[in-house]
Parts: C-alpha cells; structure tokens; sequence
C-alpha cells in the first residue's frame, strides 16, 4: 500500500530540503496588477468607492505557506510589492522572472470599471502619493493591454513606459483587427522613436506586439541608435 506522505523529510539534511523548497518554487509567472477599490457607507452614500491598495487575482506561491523553512527560503526570490505609505503590499513578486500584467482582455467584466473596460493604470501606479505604488523601478518584464484611448495620445503609452527604469522586456497585446497590424505597428514605431530621441537617457526595452485575438505576433518595436540619438 503506497503511501501519500513522507515523515522522513524533517530529518534530511538542511541543504536538501532548501534545494527541495528551490525546485518547488513556482517558476516565471505572469501576475495580474489590479487596482482595488473597496465599497463602502460614507455620509449616508450606500457605494461610496474608495481605493484600498493594488491587488492581484492571482494566488500567492503556495511554497510560502508550506512551513517556516520554506518560506524563509522562497523569500530569498519573492518579495512582497506594491504598496506605499498609505496600504500595505500584499503582492508577491520574482522580480528577475516574473511578468507584470497590466489590463485585462476585453471580455472580462471588472468589478468597478464595468464591462469590457481594461485596466491599463500605468499613470496611476507612477502617480505616487495616495493612489500610486512603490517598487515600479523593480519591474523587469511586463505585459500590457492597449486601450483604445492610448491612439488618442501624441505619445502613445511611452511616456509611462519610460518611468519604468528597471524594465528589459514588453509585451503589448494590441485588441484591433489583424487588418489594422501594419498601421498600428508604424504608429508605434513613429511614437517610440520620437519620446526616445526627446529621453537619450532612456535605455528602450524589448517590445513584442501580439493580437490580443489571435495571439498572433505581429512583430518588434525599437528605434535605431541613429533615432534614440536624435
């Protein structure tokens, strides 16, 4: 009769079990940042929203509830993030492997911006003070859903991408028909190019473009070392 559990695990050497908790640590994962307004009664108002620290929907790394041991070593690559003076932080991050989700696809209902709205809060999370978060400079790879309203400005989303200083990677996942692909990549490219060569300071990460559809790729965004130098 096999067994399902393994009393012996206490008494393997320390430098067993810490390798153990290594590889059963999960590996690079995407985390979803959401910002979190809590409802509440305020001077007689029965929904009166108020924002109560950045969240995410997805699960916290089960190796850092297992046991003290486990946690202790896991926290040598996660770290709790994204809080600021006002809220505690509550989201568990590997910074050096996980990806950062910013927005959500266009056919999930988010619980206070309404139906087919997409969380891309990037100005918020920079904004500082009350609303905004600490640790963005820690963000290595993110990903992001483009909303619509982003065509509208003369940046695009560069100019928050840029306070991003710890960022290498990115993925933007465009929500417009394939037939739209060349016109929107040249937009992207003519934005990038103009806020780099403004900012020769910024080191422009690798940018991916995806169908959010499809999830077609549809290809690079950069600029030349001739346009970042202006």
């Amino acid at each position: 009769m096999s067994s399902t559990t393994f009393t012996l695990f206490p008494l393997l050497p320390s430098e067993i079990r810490l390798k153990i908790w290594e590889f059963i640590a999960p590996g690079p994962r995407t985390v979803r940042i959401q910002y979190h307004v809590k409802h509440g009664a305020v001077r007689g108002r029965k929904d009166h929203p108020a924002f109560n620290g950045w969240i995410s929907p997805d699960p916290v790394p089960v190796v850092l509830h297992v046991c003290r041991e486990a946690r202790a070593e896991s926290l040598k690559r996660f770290e709790v993030a994204f809080g600021n003076h006002f809220h505690d932080p509550s989201i568990y991050l590997n910074f050096s492997t996980d990806v950062v989700r910013f927005g959500n696809d266009r056919l999930v209902e988010t619980s206070w911006l309404g139906a087919g709205a997409m969380d891309y809060l990037l100005d918020v999370l920079l904004s500082g003070g009350y609303h905004g978060a600490d640790d963005t400079d820690k963000i290595q790879f993110m990903s992001i859903d483009i909303h619509e309203d982003l065509y509208d400005r003369r940046n695009f989303c560069w100019d928050e991408i840029r306070l991003f200083r710890g960022l290498k990677g990115l993925t933007m996942m465009a929500w417009d028909e394939s037939s739209m692909a060349d016109a929107l990549m040249s937009h992207y490219r003519v934005t990038l190019a103009a806020v780099a060569s403004a900012h020769p300071e910024w080191i422009v990460p690798k940018i991916s473009v995806f169908s959010g559809v499809s999830n077609e790729e549809w290809g690079v965004v950069a600029v030349t070392t001739s346009e970042h130098e202006g």
